[in-house]
């Protein structure tokens, strides 16, 4: 894939530490089209040309590294899983900044959006690029605004700072007049329950 004007110092990060408690299983381990979506969300990010990608892994880590071997990532740990997805966030964003000080941009994804594609990601930073005054680009679905989303230096510090249970979204409320809207109506889909899982699977089908 073509490198794209300054993709060079964005970086991803995947959001994988969660129990899945309401799922009842690791859902970063369903199997869809034949690979977990903890291996897909892998694989999209590594299409893509933006470097380095961490990995944040938390609850039931030693499982889900099986899933990550000879991937091209940097997988940490985050002690702090379980006080939400914030934590997590902030996380994988500091072992960025360790490997990359000079990362001008970062990606937050998450394994749970199946439909989520290396070129929707491309086309944010493209988007993004073109805008020079905005700081962030956040994806579009309904009436909400949520990840991927990716955020300029600018916001670094907030973002070191995340904890509890939403994630990036207070950045994204806070910042919500200054971020690029991406249109990606698919990522409004939850997978939280194993009726979403069973719903989504027989929607499939039907596709």
């Amino acid at each position: 894939m073509p490198n794209h004007p300054n993709t060079a110092k964005t970086a991803l990060t995947l959001l994988a530490a969660g129990a899945s408690t309401r799922m009842g299983q690791p859902k970063q381990l369903l199997r869809y089209q034949g690979e977990s979506l903890l291996r897909r969300s892998l694989r999209i990010a590594m299409e893509t040309p933006f470097r380095p990608i961490v990995v944040v892994l938390g609850a039931r880590a030693a499982e889900l590294e099986a899933e990550l071997e000879e991937a091209e990532a940097q997988i940490v740990y985050n002690s702090a899983w379980a006080t939400g997805m914030g934590s997590s966030a902030a996380t994988g964003l500091e072992a960025l900044l360790r490997t990359e000080p000079e990362l001008d941009a970062v990606f937050f994804i998450l394994v749970d959006q199946p439909y989520l594609t290396a070129a929707h990601l491309v086309e944010m930073k493209k988007q993004l690029d073109a805008a020079l005054e905005k700081v962030g680009a956040a994806s579009a679905y309904e009436r909400t605004l949520g990840v991927p989303a990716l955020f300029r230096k600018a916001l670094f510090p907030e973002l070191l700072q995340l904890h509890g249970q939403k994630g990036a979204k207070p950045v994204i409320e806070k910042y919500r007049d200054q971020l690029l809207t991406v249109p990606f109506p698919q990522g409004r889909i939850d997978l939280d329950t194993p009726e979403d899982w069973k719903e989504f699977l027989q929607n499939e089908d039907f596709l």
